[in-house]
């Protein structure tokens, strides 16, 4: 019989619901970085959006891989080493580390770039944090 842990401590061995919530987290988190992005480049009608944001829509199950496997990774540390705060520190930690994922992929998306005469001629990075595409990226 396996020792009890001690008092504030979660268990060692969450379940597996605990585990299958990082894919189902992470869908959710991809997908909704993922419409924010397409709202924010609709503006850009000459950049990659022009296709109906098909460059979007193949990056999201490689950007799913991308958060969900750091995300698995941080819930087998917390199964061996618990925090204090309980069940409740163990399920929040995941949404809290997804929320964070899919806002750093937001943010590596980056933003459209409207020069005076108001055309915006530029698309959206092929790939978060590697710069966009079009005539601003080639000054």
């Amino acid at each position: 019989m396996a020792p009890a842990p001690a008092p504030g401590l979660a268990p060692a061995s969450p379940g597996c619901g605990w585990y299958a919530l990082t894919p189902a987290l992470a869908a959710f988190g991809v997908y909704g970085a993922t419409v924010w992005t397409a709202r924010s480049w609709a503006s850009c009608p000459l950049g990659n959006d022009a296709s109906n944001a098909i460059g979007l829509q193949l990056l999201m199950p490689v950007m799913w891989i991308c958060v969900t496997l750091p995300v698995l990774l941080l819930q087998l540390a917390l199964s061996r080493w618990a925090l204090r705060g309980g069940r409740v520190v163990m399920w929040l930690v995941p949404c809290v580390a997804v929320v964070v994922l899919a806002l750093l992929y937001r943010w590596g998306m980056g933003w459209p770039y409207h020069p005076p005469d108001g055309r915006c001629a530029e698309g959206y990075p092929l790939f978060p944090f590697t710069g966009t595409t079009g005539p601003r990226s080639v000054e």
